[in-house]
């Protein structure tokens, strides 16, 4: 068997986090990329790639899950021997992007992947990145310094969002400023330096986390789905796979929800009707939160007032009540938000376990 098909194999015993390790370093674009899951004899059982793996965290699945929780069972093959051209065409009708090859026995025997046609510069991957608050929880460290701009990893956190999006093939981005904007300016210019376009929104006054959506110039509005992210966190995430799994599941807006635990300090009764079926004590809950990382297609914009206060809830309410679709996208990777001096004097630490590696290799 060759080695690229080797590379892509997973026993379906395997746990998830396994299966993302594997993901990850089959390439930035990782999200393009699929595992294709074997039983002990080594036959296909099934597919995974980032966005089943998403949608097994909705249904409960932990990292500790299994991969054949969470793949797509009987994947699309083809049989050895099939010409070529008949290959193609059942990729691009079935909208996958690799086709296992097997044999009678199922087998596998080679693949054969989905040619990308050349993206439109137009439509180069966009994220738009709030920065102009005030970050006034955080003073007096914010004083005289946005936010963005705090050192942790010996460079601004502003700067680390910025590589992240780079390493995962993103070539422009928009930062929102206002509050000592022009250190922002100074600092990242036009973005040559930093291996990516760079454009500015500048508000005039508070705009909320939303509002500034509506000062961007008709001539830098994307023409495909953009991300929106906090001027304030840290994060392991691939921003592609989010992108990638906003388009495939075809939604209007996504939000990235990180899961929070809740713990009830008191018994809990589980009912139906007046009848106690259950009494757990002292019951942990976990819900997904809002991340200040999200995902809009373009006409969304359209639902922005223009030089009006508009933070994010409210945009997502209108969404809604436009009958659009809204997903959510479950965060399994490290995160940390910088919002008080108690999160900042971490920072460092997170940064140093989950992200110090990862910065030298972009």
């Amino acid at each position: 068997m060759k080695k690229e098909v080797r590379q892509l194999l997973i026993e379906r015993d395997s746990d998830i986090r396994t299966a993302m390790e594997r993901l990850n370093k089959l390439g930035r674009h990782a999200s393009h990329n699929t595992l294709l899951v074997v039983d002990d004899d080594g036959k296909l059982v099934g597919s995974l790639n980032d966005g089943d793996i998403r949608r097994a965290f909705l249904r409960g699945a932990t990292m500790d899950s299994t991969v054949g929780e969470a793949c797509r069972a009987n994947p699309i093959v083809a049989p050895m021997g099939m010409p070529d051209r008949s290959m193609r065409q059942l990729l691009e009708l079935s909208k996958i992007d690799l086709l296992p090859i097997v044999d009678g026995e199922t087998l596998l025997v080679g693949v054969k992947r989905r040619g990308r046609p050349r993206e439109d510069r137009k439509k180069v991957p966009l994220a738009l990145i709030m920065a102009g608050g005030e970050g006034r929880r955080l003073r007096p460290l914010t004083e005289k310094t946005p936010k963005p701009m705090l050192q942790v990893g010996g460079k601004p956190i502003l700067e680390t969002i910025i590589e992240s999006l780079v390493k995962a093939g993103f070539g422009k981005t928009i930062i929102n400023i206002r509050y000592h904007g022009d250190q922002i300016t100074n600092y990242f210019g036009d973005g040559k330096d930093f291996n990516i376009e760079i454009e500015y929104v500048e508000e005039q006054k508070p705009m909320g986390t939303a509002g500034s959506l509506g000062l961007i110039d008709r001539r830098s509005v994307p023409r495909s789905p953009f991300l929106v992210i906090n001027g304030d966190l840290l994060t392991t995430l691939n921003f592609k796979s989010f992108r990638d799994f906003h388009i495939a599941a075809k939604f209007d807006f996504t939000l990235c929800g990180r899961p929070y635990k809740v713990q009830i300090p008191f018994g809990y009764p589980v009912i139906d009707g007046d009848r106690v079926t259950e009494f757990r004590e002292k019951p942990e809950f976990t819900h997904l939160v809002n991340s200040g990382i999200y995902c809009l297609s373009p006409e969304v914009i359209e639902y922005v007032p223009v030089n009006e206060y508009f933070d994010m809830p409210d945009l997502i309410r209108r969404v809604l009540e436009s009958k659009k679709r809204v997903g959510v996208f479950p965060l399994a990777e490290e995160f940390h938000e910088i919002g008080r001096p108690e999160s900042y004097s971490v920072a460092e630490e997170f940064y140093q376990r989950h992200l110090s590696e990862g910065m030298k290799a972009t």
